[in-house]
């Protein structure tokens, strides 16, 4: 501030004043600063001393739990790897490896080996976030276009392309989703499979598949059933027992779905196909089937403990089949590497060959 001297501010002579006698504290020696403290008795134990010491309940309850449980990881992946989370007050507060891998045995009595352990990963150890966060979904939804669609009763978008748009089936990633029921939600989509499996049943529904331009192979494929044209597939928290042999059980039940559409009997009747992705998702091994034709439901991931050459062709283990990544380190051990791959992922760096494709 700087006013002149009949002002109501500080003024400049003033001002120099205070700063010249900060500055000189400033300079001061500490103990004329300090001279005006009063000191204290002496102190042997400090922290017997201090006053307030809640501090330390709160840092050492901090991993307190009232109980615990185990649980399978299927946040969006194959790993179902087996955690343990621990409850405070009714809430997961954390969850972590289980360690508990090598008790894993089948009906013959083969078991896994320590070697498994440890499994999980970041996606599991805050899955408890994605519980009790503010987008999980507690109720069926249906994208609202598609619902309209159901309810005027399924016209044909193929008849009539205009619809797409008036359905937003050109546009679904901006459309918004509507709450239903359960009871409701089974309902559309009982009436969604009864329509396909109708709509492309007899000689009708091959006259409509070869005006949508499928390959011949392909509508002869379907034997005049409908239910041949359904592609049933998981997403990837139900995979497992469930998403890959559940989902065949599925398929197989929707010749009861052929019989009402044809009217054929129990005995003609034809189920519908499960789709997978499995053959391009990267964090399998596409290599597998490219070979064998399977996926690797047959295939140990322990093996690789005992490698001396590992080829991965897309495979990524790091990054995409996290819980797997620790045979990865182990054949950095033991063998060589070689990893085959269009991008220098994770496992290139680490490889003793990196084929770029």
């Amino acid at each position: 501030m700087s006013r002149n001297e009949n002002g109501t501010g500080l003024g400049r002579r003033d001002f120099i004043k205070l700063a010249g006698l900060a500055t000189a504290a400033a300079c001061a020696p500490a103990n004329a600063v300090l001279g005006g403290l009063v000191g204290v008795e002496n102190i042997d134990n400090p922290l017997d001393h201090y006053p307030n010491r809640d501090w330390e309940k709160v840092y050492l309850d901090q991993y307190a739990y009232d109980r615990t449980f185990t649980w399978i990881c299927a946040p969006n992946d194959t790993h179902m790897c087996r955690m343990r989370a621990f409850v405070r007050n009714g809430i997961v507060v954390r969850s972590e490896q289980n360690y508990d891998h090598h008790r894993y045995g089948d009906l013959y009595g083969n078991n896994a080996s320590r070697g498994w352990n440890p499994r999980g990963c970041p996606k599991g150890f805050t899955f408890q976030r994605r519980v009790y966060g503010p987008y999980r979904l507690k109720r069926p939804a249906i994208r609202k276009g598609w619902k309209e669609w159901a309810d005027a009763g399924f016209p044909s978008l193929s008849d009539r392309p205009e619809l797409r748009k008036k359905y937003r089936f050109d546009d679904r990633g901006s459309d918004s989703f509507v709450s239903v029921s359960w009871e409701d939600a089974a309902r559309y989509a009982a009436a969604g499979i009864d329509t396909v499996a109708r709509t492309y049943s007899g000689d009708e529904g091959t006259k409509r598949l070869k005006k949508d331009g499928y390959d011949q192979d392909m509508v002869t494929a379907t034997k005049g059933a409908g239910t041949r044209t359904m592609k049933i597939g998981s997403s990837l928290p139900i995979h497992g027992l469930v998403g890959k042999f559940g989902l065949f059980r599925f398929a197989n039940m929707m010749g009861l779905v052929d019989h009402h559409a044809r009217g054929v009997p129990g005995s003609k009747a034809i189920g519908c196909r499960e789709w997978t992705e499995y053959t391009w998702r990267g964090d399998q091994a596409p290599g597998q089937p490219f070979v064998h034709g399977l996926q690797t439901s047959d295939c140990d991931m322990a093996d690789l403990r005992f490698t001396k050459l590992n080829i991965q062709i897309g495979k990524n283990l790091v990054e995409n089949k996290m819980p797997e990544s620790h045979w990865l380190n182990e054949t950095m051990e033991r063998g060589k590497i070689v990893v085959i791959t269009p991008d220098y992922s994770a496992p290139s760096a680490k490889a003793d060959y990196w084929i770029g494709v």
